[in-house]
């Protein structure tokens, strides 16, 4: 597998610059009570480092702090302003274009990373126009429906990437959104934790076979990517 901070520079200079480059974004922010703040960056280093074993892609160090919404004043959650999280966008994919790197996919844990990742792209569009970048998640862009946030199906996945559960602390609690979009989640229900459905139904048989999904899938996109110009 080729990871970006295992090489030496001249290593990396020697690397073929059609390969895409793969970028994990996470989050550190708050899944309840029964998952640690980890969630989104375990499964955004999961799938890409999945990925790059089997396209060899070249995978660099994970973005842990992406953009921090309506989740942000539930305790243990950090992360960054849209504005600051686009700006880091722009400079990692303009560092990437620099050096020659133009196919840069952005494989994310935290939904809302993928706006204002695709908006920066218009910044480094402006500068280097050849610049081929993307933002997936791995659920809904692999054709995985029914997640929802520190859910059964994420407490599951979360679980098949590796990071730890506890169950004795779990807890259901379904959040009842109103028309408009929610700016702040911990001041609609301070109590919820951020969860949005039944985590402790969560099936770890199942989640193992979510996520194998959305690894072949990732896989075949980005298999894609080697072959266009």
């Amino acid at each position: 597998m080729k990871e970006w901070i295992n090489l030496t520079s001249d290593e990396i200079n020697e690397l073929d610059r059609n390969i895409p480059v793969l970028v994990p974004v996470g989050l550190v922010e708050a899944h309840g009570p029964h998952l640690p703040v980890s969630v989104d960056i375990d499964s955004a280093t999961y799938f890409s480092r999945a990925v790059a074993k089997n396209t060899g892609a070249i995978i660099v160090p994970t973005l842990p702090y992406g953009f921090s919404d309506e989740m942000r004043e539930y305790p243990g959650s950090l992360g960054l302003s849209v504005e600051v999280f686009s700006q880091v966008i722009v400079d990692l994919a303009k560092n990437l274009c620099q050096q020659g790197f133009k196919k840069v996919i952005f494989i994310t844990g935290h939904g809302a990373n993928k706006a204002p990742c695709e908006l920066a792209f218009y910044k480094v569009w402006e500068q280097y126009p050849d610049f081929k970048g993307v933002c997936w998640n791995w659920w809904s862009d692999c054709g995985i429906s029914g997640i929802h946030h520190a859910d059964k199906g994420e407490t599951e996945v979360a679980v098949a990437c590796g990071t730890a559960v506890y169950m004795d602390r779990v807890k259901d609690f379904k959040v009842e959104k109103p028309w408009y979009k929610i700016r702040s989640r911990y001041e609609l229900d301070p109590a919820s934790g951020g969860i949005n459905g039944k985590p402790s139904e969560a099936d770890f048989a199942n989640g193992e076979k979510v996520r194998d999904q959305a690894v072949e899938v990732l896989t075949q996109k980005v298999k894609a990517a080697f072959g266009s110009i």
